[in-house]
């Protein structure tokens, strides 16, 4: 499967972040979603136009409206993949409650179900960070967990197999630091990483959700 560019997943990544908070975020989406609705050129209403001139993703053809500039123009169905799969997301999300690590990971579950594998890298990679411990171990397995299935979805197999390896590792234990049901979990995840091995592609299987019951660890 075609991965995008840097520079556009970057910045998609950036928006589809950002529009869990902010309206404008979502708007540009929206214009997004729009164009990704029509064959090229796509006229669009000129307040849709404006937010996609400033991604700087966009060519104008004359008299007809905008395409994806010569570069990108092959990886159009990747990025409209993605754009709908973040409206989805950001269409159905209702605000999370709880500290804000438990409200980050109610989103990286919703992501990582959505397969915006990278989104969910880096929603997740500034917890990390700040972590220690259990916690930042825990977080590490996470996030590798999302980077293998990423591998897998643009064909690089090996990166899959070490990064779910190394996520399942991580993942050891780790109800002790994080509010996430995850026994369960790490089962489908050892039957994915067998499958990865055996030649066969490994199926992502629901990213646990956080227990509002669960006493929470902040070490």
């Amino acid at each position: 499967m075609r991965g995008l560019p840097l520079g556009i997943r970057n910045r998609l990544a950036e928006l589809i972040l950002e529009g869990f908070d902010a309206e404008e975020a979502r708007r540009v989406l929206g214009a997004l979603a729009r164009y990704c609705a029509e064959a090229e050129p796509v006229s669009l209403p000129e307040e849709g136009r404006a937010r996609l001139d400033a991604l700087g993703w966009f060519e104008e053809v004359p008299g007809q409206g905008i395409r994806l500039r010569g570069a990108h123009r092959p990886f159009r169905e990747a990025l409209c993949r993605r754009v709908e799969a973040a409206r989805f997301v950001l269409g159905r999300e209702r605000e999370p409650v709880g500290p804000p690590l438990q409200k980050a990971l109610a989103r990286a579950g919703d992501l990582f179900d959505a397969g915006l594998y990278f989104e969910v890298h880096e929603l997740l990679e500034p917890h990390w960070l700040r972590a220690a411990g259990e916690a930042r171990r825990a977080l590490q397995g996470l996030i590798q967990v999302a980077v293998a299935f990423h591998h897998q979805a643009h064909g690089n197999r090996e990166g899959a197999l070490s990064r779910l390896a190394e996520g399942l590792a991580k993942l050891e234990g780790a109800e002790r630091a994080l509010p996430l049901p995850l026994a369960g979990w790490r089962t489908a995840l050892a039957e994915g990483l067998a499958r990865l091995q055996a030649g066969d592609p490994a199926v992502a299987p629901p990213f646990p959700r956080p227990d509002a019951e669960a006493a929470w660890r902040s070490s």
